[in-house]
Order: structure tokens, then C-alpha cells, then sequence
């Protein structure tokens, strides 16, 4: 297994992923992550002890959520309509995660792809697949990041209880009038706020998919986690990963990398309600909050390592000379 480059998108984060696969002096290898990950969960604080872990089966096991952002009448329908037939086939349940009101211009990439978008959404629910509710309009409208945001700009974050409920109140409504529920929130930009997460589950929608953790877990409110970590397929040796992905901007040879993927991992897909269900009963451990340090110190980072490169020059000795060096991938943005 090699390393991972130490290079982490805006939005999402691998960083768990190289800490994971690292080979390097001093850093975790799979078996030190393995001994603190079962040291988590037969913790005698921990909900989940050994017993219910025999019970439940191998915590060892990878398993993908497959998340669909910026979900919208105007969003790019010609490669969707190349990917929903294998989900189909497949029969892949990702989270889709839907716009009630698009106002974003940059989402705006294609005439409408058809007369009745909600018909298409109500589709996907009748197939079990689970409708996330993205925002309210996808519009930033204040410079905080919120609880897990790493870009300072947010839709909700910051902004007084009252607006927060009265356009979470309007997304919530849109849905239910086109026969939709909402049962997942996602957070456009990851910028939310404890306020948020209040009124929400006020409205009913007590998931969020969001956070670092190695598997879902319930907090205090009885409001379930399920943690969204990466944004690409990755060979993990054990943990629940989301996989983000921002299709608009997607070439043709993104599409069939990523359709390739979908049938090399498919073993390892699960649903959001099963993971709703296998979960309801874990709280969140130090387990837990250890590798929220470790993937929020790897984002902070990487961040600043890639910004650095960016635009750096590379000198090649016995050339006159010079190149510049080229940013390094960011796979996540």
C-alpha cells in the first residue's frame, strides 16, 4: 500500500485515508489504527462493546454512501443520464442530495432536464434511494464557516434563529409539496451551525451527513451522524465513507473512471437506512473524536501545503532555466 499525496480538497477531506495507508516512521500503519480502532469500540464507555460488535459482525468491514450534490433542475443531465442507469443495474442507493430552490448561478449548467424535476425526485425515493435536503437556495450569504466548514461563507451559518427557520421552514415545505421527505440534512459549502442543527430537528430531519468519524453515531439529541470524508473511491481497510461527488463539472473520462469504480466496489455499498438502523444505538466515542483531530489537522494542512505550491517555481540544477511547478491534484474541490 503506498501513501496517499498529502493533499486535501476545500470542501472534503482524505486525509484519514493517508493517515490510513502510511508507511512512515512515527505515523499510524493499518495494524496501529486497526489496535485503536477495536480499543474504541471495546472501550467500556463506549455504547458498542466487543459483545455487540460479535453480534452486529466485523467492524473491519469498508463500507461507501454514495452522495450526489448539488442535485437541481439546471444541474449537468447529460452526464447524469449516463450514471443512473449503472446505480439502477447495480442497484446502488446513494443520497441525493436536492436544492429545494436553486438560486445559484454556478449550478446553473444546463437547460432543465425535464418538464417535471420533482416527478425525477420522487422517482428515486419510490426506488428507496434517500433524498437529502441541500440548503434551501445553495446562496452564501455570510462569511462564517460554521461547524465543519472550511471556506468561510455559509447559506446558514451566522444568521439570527429566526432567518435560519424561516428559510429551513420554506426548503422543508417546498419538498413536502412535491411529495418529497427530507430525510437527510447536507449542508452546502459543510456550513452550518448549532442553530441549524436545532431547528432541524424541529422540522423532523434529525440526519445529517456530515463530519469526521470512522462509522455513524447518535448524539446527545438523539440526532444521527453519518460522517462524509472523501470525495473519490479509495481501498480503506475498515470504517463507513461517504463519497461526495460534484458531477457538473465532470468530463466524459471522469464519467467512465467513475463508472468503472462503481462495479469494482461494489461489495462495499450500503444505504443510509441500514446504516441508520445498524448505528441507532452508538454515541460518539473518543474513538470518534480522535480521528475528527486527526482529519481536521490533515485538511488545515494540506490546505496550506497545496496553497504554497501553488504557483512555486522548480529549479532543475544545470538548467538556465526555469519551470514552474505545477499545483498538485486537489481531488476534492
Amino acid at each position: 500500500m503506498g501513501a496517499y499525496p498529502f493533499v486535501t480538497g476545500d470542501d472534503h477531506s482524505d486525509s484519514l485515508a493517508l493517515a490510513l495507508r502510511s508507511r512512515r516512521p512515527g505515523e499510524f500503519t493499518r495494524d496501529t489504527f486497526q489496535s485503536f480502532f477495536l480499543a474504541g469500540h471495546t472501550n467500556p464507555g463506549n455504547s458498542i462493546g466487543s459483545t455487540q460488535i460479535e453480534r452486529r459482525g466485523s467492524p473491519m468491514k469498508t463500507q461507501f454512501i454514495l452522495r450526489f450534490d448539488d442535485i437541481c433542475p439546471t444541474m449537468n443531465w447529460r452526464i447524469w443520464r449516463s450514471l443512473e442507469p449503472d446505480l439502477c443495474d447495480l442497484n446502488i442507493k446513494p443520497l441525493m442530495a436536492v436544492i429545494p430552490d436553486n438560486r445559484d448561478r454556478d449550478l446553473m449548467v444546463s437547460a432543465p432536464g425535464s418538464t417535471d424535476f420533482w416527478k425525477n425526485v420522487r422517482s428515486w425515493q419510490e426506488r428507496g434511494w434517500t433524498i437529502g435536503l441541500h440548503g434551501y437556495q445553495h446562496r452564501y450569504v455570510t462569511s462564517v464557516a460554521g461547524i465543519y466548514g472550511r471556506i468561510p461563507r455559509s447559506e446558514f451559518a451566522g444568521l439570527p434563529y429566526e432567518i435560519q427557520e424561516i428559510k429551513l421552514c420554506n426548503a422543508v415545505r417546498i419538498f413536502r409539496e412535491h411529495g418529497v421527505s427530507p430525510a437527510v440534512w447536507v449542508a452546502p459549502a459543510h456550513s452550518f451551525d448549532s442553530t441549524t442543527v436545532n431547528i432541524l430537528a424541529k422540522l423532523g430531519v434529525r440526519i445529517i451527513s456530515d463530519g469526521y468519524a470512522m462509522h455513524p453515531y447518535q448524539d446527545e439529541d438523539d440526532v444521527t451522524w453519518i460522517p462524509q470524508q472523501v470525495a473519490k473511491f479509495r481501498k480503506l481497510p475498515f470504517g463507513t465513507w461517504t463519497i461526495c461527488c460534484h458531477m457538473n463539472a465532470w468530463t466524459d473520462a471522469d464519467t467512465e473512471r467513475f463508472r468503472r469504480d462503481l462495479r469494482k466496489y461494489r461489495p462495499h455499498f450500503t444505504t443510509v437506512t441500514d446504516l441508520v438502523k445498524f448505528y441507532a444505538e452508538r454515541r460518539r466515542s473518543w474513538f470518534d473524536l480522535g480521528a475528527n483531530r486527526l482529519l481536521d489537522s490533515g485538511l488545515r494542512i494540506g490546505r496550506a501545503l497545496r496553497k504554497s505550491l501553488r504557483g512555486s517555481r522548480v529549479y532543475l540544477p544545470g538548467l538556465l532555466s526555469s519551470a514552474p511547478c505545477p499545483p498538485l491534484a486537489a481531488d476534492d474541490d
